[in-house]
């Protein structure tokens, strides 16, 4: 079953959840909802049907960079127009984090969640959608994973396109194994 983690209770779940299966994800990974107004976060929680347990996990937020404009923008800085990205702040959406519980792999899961996202993304005006995948996870499946999910995934090194005229990585970002996107 697929619901959104609306409330911090659930999302702290989704936390813990994914500090148990990442290696290495910030203790404030998943923003709680005092955040909301500067990441526009889609929490969703997978369960599974019988035991009500969370099995897979996914958020999709505004990126690093434009949350971090947003910040700025709302302490009443003036910013030069390629930090301000106020215009394309609901236009976009990284996928940030997505998981499932590796004895709930290969049933769909995680289909069912990039599916559930994209609907949600849509319907909220979101134009592009994109992510990373870092080299200490299964680089290779992955890429066919969201090749096979309508995803443009990206060469090893290849950087991110500038969507909507921004660019989204902050130079000092450390590089993943490879970008993926999608337009939708």
């Amino acid at each position: 079953m697929i619901q959104l983690a609306n409330n911090d209770a659930e999302r702290q779940e989704v936390l813990d959840f994914f500090l148990k299966i990442f290696d290495d994800i910030d203790s404030n990974a998943v923003p709680m909802t005092a955040h909301d107004d500067l990441y526009r976060p889609l929490v969703v929680q997978y369960r599974d049907n019988a035991s009500g347990r969370l099995v897979g996990a996914a958020l999709s937020c505004r990126a690093q960079v434009a949350a971090g404009s947003a910040l700025m923008i709302k302490r009443g800085a003036q910013l030069p127009p390629a930090n301000d990205y106020s215009a394309v702040l609901d236009r976009h959406s990284e996928l940030d984090l997505m998981g499932v519980a590796p004895e709930a792999r290969n049933q769909g899961i995680g289909t069912q969640m990039l599916s559930y996202l994209e609907k949600r993304l849509r319907s909220q005006g979101v134009r592009v959608w994109f992510g990373n995948v870092t080299s200490d996870l299964e680089v290779d499946r992955l890429r066919k994973f969201y090749a096979s999910h309508g995803f443009t995934v990206l060469d090893t090194g290849q950087p991110l396109p500038p969507f909507l005229g921004r660019t989204w990585i902050s130079p000092s970002a450390i590089p993943p194994a490879y970008y993926f996107y999608k337009k939708l």
